[in-house]
């Protein structure tokens, strides 16, 4: 009889156990997903495919007309809205922690390009950038949210203030356009002889 009632409560109580790790995770789960409740930590967790998806619905949430790109052959854009003056903006999300480098700048240029918007935007959770992406940028006319920016914006959604939050859209972090547009050499050549690297051409 001792060990039939010992049997049950051991039952009983794994049943307990497993219903009780059932609905952590669950609610665990709701709070991954639920966009008011994300965090910088949950974003650093992220694949690059969620931190896109995240982005979509939070720029839909604080009131832009925001628009999907395919997840393959998306020309180097991650989705695209209308900001407040009615313009295009192409956006590219990284979802980094090492400083962000110069393909993420070459690949939303060229989107902007095939998409024809009016402005190129890089949204990152990066901290930084390196010196080359952050020249080009400026060259380009690229613009970033970083990660300081990323934070606050999320914090104003989550207060409610949509439209504090849509100003730190509209006044992303813009480089300086470099003064050296890179250093150019002339191609050597003298005495009817004209050289670069190895290759050499005697006229």
């Amino acid at each position: 009889m001792f060990e039939v009632n010992s049997s049950w409560a051991l039952i009983i109580g794994l049943l307990f156990v497993g219903g009780l790790l059932w609905l952590i995770l669950r609610l665990k789960k709701r709070k991954r997903y639920d966009v008011a409740k994300i965090t910088m930590k949950d974003i650093d967790q992220m694949s690059g495919h969620d931190f896109e998806d995240y982005l979509l619905v939070l720029f839909t949430a604080i009131g832009y007309e925001t628009f999907i790109t395919k997840k393959s052959r998306d020309y180097g854009a991650d989705l695209v809205f209308m900001n407040e003056q009615e313009q295009k903006v192409i956006v590219q999300a990284k979802r980094y922690q090492a400083k962000l480098g110069l393909t993420s700048v070459q690949e939303i240029h060229a989107a902007k390009s095939f998409y024809q918007a009016d402005a190129a935007l890089v949204i990152t959770s990066a901290e930084d950038v390196t010196d080359s992406c952050w020249n080009l940028a400026g060259a380009t006319n690229v613009s970033f949210l970083m990660r300081e920016e990323l934070e606050e914006l999320i914090k104003l959604c989550k207060q409610g203030k949509m439209e504090k939050a849509r100003s730190i859209v509209e006044k992303p972090v813009r480089p300086e356009s470099p003064s050296n547009q890179g250093s150019l050499e002339p191609v050597k050549h003298s005495r009817n002889r004209i050289v670069a690297g190895e290759y050499f051409f005697k006229g």
